[in-house]
């Protein structure tokens, strides 16, 4: 096989990839995603995303994530996120490239604040990372939980990474949860990160115990 065979047999795989992207994207655009998610199935193309309902804190928060997803392991922590202040949980895809964190922060606020904190927390990390990307700020309400969320993504080896972060108040405690992805994998996962931040849910609130 010569030089340009390959290369032909190249593009044709891309052009390939990239129909089933374009595929995939306009299949999740019709897709109730909120609600396939709480059901625990989501079918994209040939492919099945079981979800699953997870207890954080001893069941006091709840949120729905892939089932096939499992906590990292302890090597692979301290690599990705070397910091002491770590989320206080981490799971992750089979592939490690897609991972869903959740902490209770020592801050507290008033809910009312919640809004402005969000936009604070934003610019805190923009002025920390310079080459981050801001992609979108909000603030919805799910399941009675307020809760504000900005997306990014930022430059990491040789790779970039699509980020939601979100955060809402347990007592009277800022929760802090994430959901990133490889940048190329975004169009797909991107949607459904959104869809699962609309699962949360507390089940009672927190007295200060269990806060970090």
């Amino acid at each position: 096989m010569n030089f340009m065979d390959e290369e032909v047999i190249e593009m044709a795989k891309q052009a390939r990839q990239k129909k089933r992207l374009e595929n995939i994207e306009k299949q999740l655009l019709h897709t109730d995603l909120v609600q396939a998610i709480k059901d625990g199935q989501l079918i994209i193309e040939d492919e099945t995303i079981e979800f699953t309902k997870m207890d954080f804190y001893d069941g006091q928060i709840q949120m729905r994530i892939p089932a096939a997803f499992e906590v990292m392991e302890s090597d692979l922590m301290d690599i990705k996120y070397p910091s002491s202040r770590r989320p206080d949980y981490i799971y992750t895809s089979e592939s490690t490239s897609i991972n869903v964190t959740l902490k209770i922060m020592e801050q507290q606020i008033k809910a009312e604040e919640l809004e402005d904190f969000t936009q604070t927390m934003m610019e805190i990390l923009q002025k920390m990372q310079p080459t981050t990307k801001m992609l979108d700020i909000g603030f919805n309400e799910v399941n009675d939980v307020q809760i504000g969320y900005f997306d990014f993504i930022t430059p990491a080896l040789d790779n970039k990474i699509y980020n939601l972060m979100f955060l809402f108040i347990v007592g009277e405690n800022v929760t802090m949860g994430s959901i990133n992805c490889l940048k190329k994998e975004m169009n797909i996962w991107k949607p459904i990160a959104y869809g699962m931040m609309e699962t949360i849910s507390i089940q009672n609130k927190l007295d200060g115990e269990g806060v970090i």
